[in-house]
């Protein structure tokens, strides 16, 4: 899945859904389900232009590990 298209997807609302297998992160959306490279993720968190930010759903409350992440546009 190429960046814009992930973009795309978070700028119309949809949430971006995570767990860590093996030591790695896995992200994906669902409805349709579509796979996300983590480095289309890292790319976007880094950039800062469109933030992700944590729904709230962390594992054991740790930061950056909430299974779900949606987009916020304007920040």
């Amino acid at each position: 899945m190429k960046l814009d298209a992930v973009l795309a997807r978070l700028r119309a609302g949809e949430k971006l859904h995570q767990q860590i297998v093996d030591g790695r992160r896995q992200w994906w959306f669902d409805e349709p389900f579509q796979d996300v490279p983590d480095a289309a993720v890292v790319k976007i968190r880094a950039g800062g232009e469109f933030p992700l930010v944590e729904v709230g759903d962390s594992l054991f409350g740790l930061p950056d590990n909430s299974q779900t992440w949606e987009g916020v546009d304007g920040v």
